[in-house]
């Protein structure tokens, strides 16, 4: 039987220990988890973003990473995440660790992604469109992800791909696209939801890295409020 649980206090994934079965020494096998993290009711802490691909004459520039009340009509809080690409390839990203899952364990994750988008639908523009060109992506690592200097780029430790195809250690869910016609400004909420399941294996210690971003072809300003995200994971048994 699952156990649903909610993140948001500190010790965020400390009690999906019971769900997981209690760790490697109690000779149980791990049980599905799974956890809501929802930004305005948790707020962001212990969350952290950076970004990557590009150089660094490329930057990318007014990059924000903040808890904001959601525009209106929308209420509540969101996780704000922006900025303005200039390398034709931004990737966006924040990332918190979460533990007490099985030690050493594998297991197949989903994700379901609430966030909130000024970009219409359909729209041109500078490198592509501002909403169907800017990837939405989620993912977990045993290992931290971090934005690292590789030959005068920077570029992420793991393997997520790139704008519309996903990596080993991260899946794109969708886009930004939020329904709305070319010429709106106004923000709309959304769902975006892996369409496979990724495989992570914990670490020894039983946590994982959630990562979460959006990755732009868009050659101006990219920005959207995380609202929450649903994630599932079920053992991988072989």
């Amino acid at each position: 039987m699952k156990t649903i649980l909610k993140a948001g206090l500190s010790v965020a994934m400390l009690s999906m220990l019971a769900a997981c079965g209690g760790g490697n020494d109690s000779g149980n096998h791990p049980k599905p988890a799974s956890m809501l993290i929802d930004f305005n009711k948790d707020g962001i802490t212990g969350w952290t973003g950076s970004s990557s691909d590009y150089t660094p004459e490329t930057a990318p520039t007014n990059v924000i990473f903040e808890a904001r009340t959601l525009p209106t009509p929308l209420t509540g809080k969101g996780y704000f995440i922006g900025g303005t690409n200039r390398s034709d390839d931004l990737f966006l990203f924040v990332k918190k660790q979460f533990s007490g899952l099985e030690k050493n364990a594998s297991y197949s994750v989903n994700f379901s992604v609430k966030l909130a988008s000024s970009a219409p639908s359909g729209c041109m523009g500078v490198g592509g469109a501002p909403g169907e060109a800017v990837w939405v992506y989620a993912g977990a690592t045993a290992a931290e992800p971090k934005a690292v200097a590789v030959n005068n780029e920077i570029r992420m430790n793991i393997d997520r791909g790139n704008q519309a195809a996903g990596g080993k250690d991260a899946q794109v869910l969708g886009n930004i696209a939020n329904g709305l016609a070319c010429g709106s400004t106004a923000y709309a909420s959304k769902t975006v939801k892996t369409d496979k399941s990724q495989k992570v294996t914990t670490d020894a210690n039983g946590a994982v890295w959630i990562i979460l971003g959006i990755d732009s072809g868009f050659e101006a300003r990219s920005e959207v409020f995380l609202q929450s995200v649903q994630i599932d994971a079920t053992p991988v048994t072989f």
